[in-house]
């Protein structure tokens, strides 16, 4: 039995794509539930109450009839507004914005309804001392704090994405430190340990110590071809629209082809039409990390096709391995979360995963593996296609 994974059938998915594009979340920063307690309830509270204040007085004037059509349309607007001021303290509270920044949304929202209450106020006072006091002045004041409430929100959440992003920038730059000194003191470490390993498998008589020696010399190959791919995969995750350019995709694949070659594959195919990817370099380090990640793992075949599908090109590479674990898979797909990975087979599909990510694209992982129900040894391999947008 084949397992399917699509990163792009999750209802999840979707309803974060359409609040990151509302603006109610961060899209760089994801928590699964929320945290702050009482502050952060209170934040969210306090932005619903104002908007069910607000809409009292804005909805009675449509309830009462007998108002002329400018008069409904403009209690139709306050009404609006009222209910969107309502909804958004509840998606404040369900956001990904921190207890923080949620607080300092709820204190822009005071300040609009503050500053412009406390100005109206102020007209309504003259007016009335000049002899000529404004007509239905709660009309007026309702609509007017409704307009502020709702554009004082909307200020929240952009000044919140602004400290946020300065936040991320910070961590980024102490992450790149550490990744780059993690990665150079273990290329160091590995190659001395390689190193000791081969002397020992050269100089002694016992198959089994030898044995053992190599061994650990090939982990140790392992490791320090890891630090390489963190490095690639770091690359991966930053997003450089600026950047992106028609990059074609034949020779991409040509050029992945002959390292899956290099990489143990026995027979590999090459099936693709004249195409080109809306993207940079690390396309073609993604594709060759679907090449060469089937032979690496058992595969000795390996297909690689390109097509553009529907505004996409669909980048398809077919091997005849073992197949991945459904717990891996539905892991990189984003189906479970990164802590409940048990088992790894490298960085190769992380950085595939990063790549369409960080070009607007979706991955798709279908695998059939031994002990699958109905699976025989012959049916074992995976498919994995990248969809990135068309040049």
């Amino acid at each position: 039995m084949a397992g399917r994974y699509d990163t792009r059938d999750s209802g999840e998915g979707r309803l974060r794509e359409l609040l990151v594009t509302l603006g109610v979340i961060d899209p760089d920063h994801v928590s699964e539930s929320p945290e702050g307690g009482v502050a952060r309830a209170a934040a969210a509270l306090f932005v619903s109450l104002s908007g069910f204040v607000l809409l009292i007085p804005n909805v009675t004037p449509l309830a009462s009839g007998g108002e002329p059509p400018i008069g409904i349309a403009l209690s139709a607007l306050g009404t609006v507004l009222s209910v969107a001021l309502v909804l958004v303290g509840a998606l404040l509270y369900r956001s990904t914005f921190t207890t923080r920044n949620a607080v300092r949304i709820a204190v822009w929202s005071l300040f609009g309804i503050v500053v412009l209450g406390a100005i109206m106020l102020g007209i309504i006072r003259y007016q009335a001392q000049l002899g000529s006091p404004m007509v239905a002045p709660s009309f007026t004041v309702a609509k007017v704090l409704a307009i502020g409430a709702v554009a004082h929100v909307i200020i929240g959440v952009y000044d919140a994405r602004r400290v946020r992003a300065q936040q991320l920038a910070k961590e980024q730059r102490r992450v790149s430190v550490l990744n780059r000194m993690i990665r150079h003191n273990l290329r160091n470490e590995t190659t001395v340990l390689g190193g000791h390993a081969s002397l020992i498998a050269e100089g002694v008589d016992d198959p089994e110590l030898r044995n053992s020696a190599e061994a650990v010399a090939k982990s140790a190959d392992v490791i320090g071809g890891l630090a390489e791919d963190a490095k690639r995969l770091q690359a991966a995750f930053e997003r450089r629209p600026g950047e992106r350019e028609s990059v074609p995709v034949e020779p991409m694949l040509e050029d992945a082809a002959e390292a899956a070659r290099d990489a143990g594959a026995e027979t590999v195919a090459v099936d693709t039409e004249p195409c080109a990817a809306l993207a940079d370099e690390r396309l073609a380090t993604a594709v060759e990390e679907l090449a060469t990640n089937a032979p690496e793992h058992g595969a000795s075949r390996v297909e690689l096709s390109a097509r553009e599908i529907d505004g996409d090109v669909e980048i398809t590479v077919v091997d005849d391995g073992p197949g991945i674990h459904e717990s891996e898979i539905r892991v990189i797909t984003g189906r479970d979360p990164e802590t409940q990975l048990e088992h790894g087979s490298g960085l190769g599909l992380w950085i595939v995963r990063a790549t369409a990510d960080a070009f607007d694209g979706w991955l798709s992982i279908e695998t059939t593996r031994a002990d699958d129900e109905g699976a025989s040894d012959g049916d074992t391999g995976t498919t994995v296609t990248m969809g990135i947008p068309a040049a």
